[in-house]
């Protein structure tokens, strides 16, 4: 059991000075006479939980040989302040994945920071396919679905597909009869295709505005409907890249606080200098930060890391640090069912949570109360 003195507290609803009591858990969140270290300079805010990354530090989980390698990964996000993550699979070749997918499961044994998997395909569409593997994209396919949560021992809990794909509507009903999370995404759909997904039980959109089919005043899509739907989440890449910082307020205006889920879709470049590195086994060129695709162009994930995402989004936005936390952690942890237990500093709750300095840089981490970094 642990005391933390006379620090600023990013609650669910208030920033507040206080005592905080844990072990495992949030145990007293108020001023005691209790003794312990005081950290009245500093901030503690819930840790981060990114729904949607692919790497970091010179390793991409479609890639990785070993538990090593996918620790190393890890590692990386810990030391940015991520306490909660779903590692997330490009579409590639079924052996591929299903070795993948054992492999993260196997880790997740000793490394509580994984709370699920997130697989973006192989449902997709080809014109909007970014930088996932076009060989690989598939009919939707309840039978593959089935293999997925098999070779992932139930890991796996979050697909990105695109609902206008034929079969889309019975798969993304088999996959919310799972427990499994459904977000559109690499689409092409119209309004009323992405509709249908909606009504048969997807709830977010993946990396809103990115890699589906654009506004148009006459003719509503995809993009459109995640902002029509007030109970769609919609992943947001915060990196002022993919998407400029005016339209991610923008986002957030007409979603409100609670429905942005910030991401960092980050690849292997994420935390190393411009240069060339690869997204799968596709070779990519960093430059400014800014990652695409060796042979085409095409801009591929991100150099992100959320500890930036979160002072991004309070700059891009000027919102303070409880909606800040909300976009970085809370509202991930609603949309996967998860928020009794993460996603916000609450007694009860595991006390995941961030050391911040005043210039909101990462200097401890903490995981069921055990520092970790």
């Amino acid at each position: 059991m642990e005391n933390f003195k006379n620090i600023k507290v990013i609650k669910e609803d208030k920033e507040e000075v206080c005592d905080v009591l844990f072990d495992s858990t949030f145990l007293g969140l108020a001023k005691n006479d209790l003794s312990g270290k005081d950290y009245s300079s500093k901030i503690m805010i819930p840790g981060f939980f990114d729904i949607h990354t692919h790497g970091g530090n010179g390793y991409d989980f479609s890639t990785i040989n070993d538990e090593k390698e996918a620790e190393e990964i890890l590692k990386f996000y810990i030391s940015k302040g991520v306490t909660s993550v779903f590692p997330t699979l490009l579409t590639e070749h079924d052996d591929v994945v299903f070795k993948q997918l054992e492999l993260i499961y196997k880790v997740s044994l000793t490394n509580p920071i994984i709370k699920g998997i997130h697989i973006e395909g192989p449902f997709l569409s080809l014109e909007f396919k970014g930088a996932q593997l076009e060989e690989c994209i598939q009919k939707p396919s309840i039978s593959k679905v089935d293999e997925y949560i098999k070779h992932s021992h139930g890991l796996f809990k979050y697909m990105t597909l695109a609902p206008e794909r034929e079969n889309s509507e019975e798969v993304i009903k088999y996959l919310v009869s799972k427990g499994i999370r459904v977000s559109m995404g690499h689409s092409s759909a119209t309004f009323d295709e992405t509709k249908k997904g909606y009504e048969a039980g997807a709830r977010s959109i993946t990396h809103c505005l990115n890699a589906m089919k654009g506004i148009h005043q006459h003719f509503p899509s995809i993009a459109t409907a995640a902002l029509y739907f007030d109970d769609l989440y919609n992943e947001v890449i915060l990196d002022g890249i993919h998407v400029v910082p005016e339209m991610v307020e923008w986002i957030r205006k007409l979603k409100g606080n609670d429905k942005v889920v910030g991401i960092t879709d980050s690849l292997m470049c994420a935390g190393l200098p411009d240069g060339d590195y690869m997204i799968g086994n596709s070779p990519i060129v960093v430059k400014n930060q800014d990652a695409k695709l060796k042979d085409s162009g095409v801009r591929a994930g991100s150099c992100l890391t959320m500890d930036r995402g979160f002072r991004n989004i309070k700059k891009f936005s000027n919102v303070d640090n409880v909606i800040a936390s909300y976009i970085t952690s809370l509202n991930a942890a609603k949309l996967m069912g998860m928020d009794d237990e993460i996603g916000s500093i609450k007694e009860g709750k595991s006390a995941d949570f961030v050391i911040l300095n005043s210039d909101y840089e990462v200097e401890e981490v903490f995981i069921k109360g055990k520092k970790v970094y």
